[in-house]
């Protein structure tokens, strides 16, 4: 399933007000510590250079604007947008996903690194940790967190009830009533080296139309 992908550096971002529409201006200002500045910042940058190529409209006539439910809305022209969207950031860099409308998509990025033993048991259920290694723990981090996004709840599932078990998602509890909710669309998981040292996952999949 066709996504275009944007990468970019969080240390060579064009400045704020040449990026972001009043209302997302606003919203920046309410950010105060650096890092999330700049990471919210370099996820707008991303997925507007994506939106731009797609529709042609200035940057700063696409808004990509906070929701309660966590997951932002999409703005283009002035309308709501029907393209399907995602944005991570890890360690320097952020990335945007973009997808056709009737799409659900999922995004995540994470430095490898060596994290303890513990925290693998809390935050993988038992069947899905088939190996051990920093690399897979980190490319099954990035699994769970890109199903999290193809759901659109935030951060309120028990990390228990999204599961990526050899690469196939498995939903349990209020995860499958999400699930169930998108109409249990056939999700395609793709899972690579994006940037040297980190793992990526992409998660997608085509709503079908309600008959």
């Amino acid at each position: 399933m066709s996504c275009q992908l944007k990468v970019v550096d969080l240390n060579n971002l064009p400045p704020a007000e040449k990026i972001l529409g009043a209302k997302e201006s606003a919203f920046f200002q309410t950010l105060r510590f650096p890092k999330r500045r700049t990471e919210w910042l370099g996820g707008r940058f991303a997925l507007k250079e994506l939106v731009q190529q797609a529709t042609g409209v200035d940057k700063k006539e696409i808004e990509i604007l906070p929701q309660p439910s966590g997951k932002p809305l999409l703005r283009v022209g002035g309308k709501d947008s029907p393209l399907a969207f995602s944005i991570t950031h890890s360690h320097g860099f952020a990335v945007a996903g973009l997808a056709k409308e009737d799409t659900v998509l999922g995004i995540d990025l994470e430095k490898t690194v060596h994290r303890i033993e513990a925290w693998a048991k809390d935050f993988f259920h038992p069947t899905e940790l088939t190996e051990k290694s920093d690399t897979f723990l980190t490319a099954l981090w990035t699994q769970k967190e890109a199903l999290v996004k193809v759901l659109g709840t935030g951060l309120s599932l028990n990390s228990y009830d999204v599961r990526c078990v050899n690469g196939h998602a498995e939903f349990y509890g209020p995860a499958l009533a999400a699930y169930e909710k998108l109409g249990r669309p056939a999700l395609e998981i793709k899972t690579w080296e994006l940037v040297p040292g980190f793992m990526f996952t992409q998660a997608c999949g085509k709503i079908s139309p309600v008959i």
